[in-house]
């Protein structure tokens, strides 16, 4: 397994935004990693800041990684397909700019267990958040509704609150190895030639839903969406959807984590859900 993994091309993108000092020091650790292929990591930058498009050009310095810097936010999917256009890969890291990586074995580990298992499209390990606390990175399909349970007093009435309950897989055990319907982006390991065969993530979302999305096509194409958590990484914990129902009138990420979310559902309504 050595001498082929020696051939493999491994890309890792974070896409930034405003979280740079995170970002480099997350890259730091992963120039730690104990690896058997070649890894290639992309950091581009969503944030049309120069101060923190500054201090991600530091990271140029090292020889395995390539800074992007966009002169426009162009959200979350076009933002890396754009990023990833002209790189080969055999497999891919999604990364988000909050996460850091401590342990060093973690990349060759989740290789090695996605190399072992073909039928795996979409892996991802355990995260931890800074306060300790487990997050909650698996999640039943996306449903308008239920989200705006979620986020109001009917939450708490009995019989809602065991649909929000299920929708938050709450009853999910956090410590197994097990097929769940999709992974939030936080921190995944995509098969390469799955990526390519579905054009990558779908644009049809600016910001959110890609993931389910992403998770969806897998299951689709018989492809299994794996939590794994033998590894884990580590996060600040700051959702940016995080927010009650008034927050919908004023915020504009939570206005299009809702417009996202309805264009989850319509694109869906006909389908059954393939998990």
């Amino acid at each position: 397994m050595e001498t082929n993994q020696k051939h493999l091309k491994v890309c890792l993108i974070i896409l930034d935004f405003l979280k740079a000092d995170r970002v480099v020091s997350n890259v730091k650790l992963l120039q730690k990693q104990k690896i058997n292929f070649e890894l290639q990591i992309i950091v581009a930058d969503n944030s049309c800041n120069s101060k923190n498009a500054e201090k991600l050009q530091t990271l140029k310095e090292l020889a395995n990684v390539e800074v992007k810097i966009f002169k426009k936010n162009h959200g979350y999917t076009k933002a890396h397909n754009l990023a990833l256009a002209k790189v080969k890969f055999d497999y891919l890291f999604i990364v988000n700019p909050d996460i850091l990586i401590k342990d060093v074995n973690l990349l060759q580990n989740m290789l090695d267990y996605m190399l072992a298992n073909p039928d795996i499209g979409v892996l991802g390990p355990k995260q931890i958040n800074d306060d300790g606390s487990t997050t909650m990175t698996v999640r039943g399909w996306p449903n308008i509704f239920k989200q705006v349970f979620r986020r109001t007093f009917l939450r708490h009435i009995p019989i809602i609150a065991k649909i929000v309950s299920k929708d938050e897989m709450q009853h999910l055990d956090y410590n197994k190895v097990q097929a769940v319907p999709w992974l939030q982006s936080s921190f995944n390991l995509v098969r390469g030639d799955f990526f390519k065969q579905i054009g990558g993530l779908c644009e049809d979302y600016f910001l959110f839903m890609s993931d389910p999305e992403l998770c969806w096509q897998a299951w689709k194409n018989n492809l299994k969406v794996i939590y794994y958590p033998k590894v884990q990484v580590y996060a600040d914990g700051i959702r940016s959807s995080a927010g009650g129902f008034k927050d919908f009138f004023k915020k504009w990420v939570m206005r299009t984590h809702l417009k996202d979310s309805l264009t989850f559902m319509w694109k869906h309504l006909l389908e059954r859900a393939p998990f």
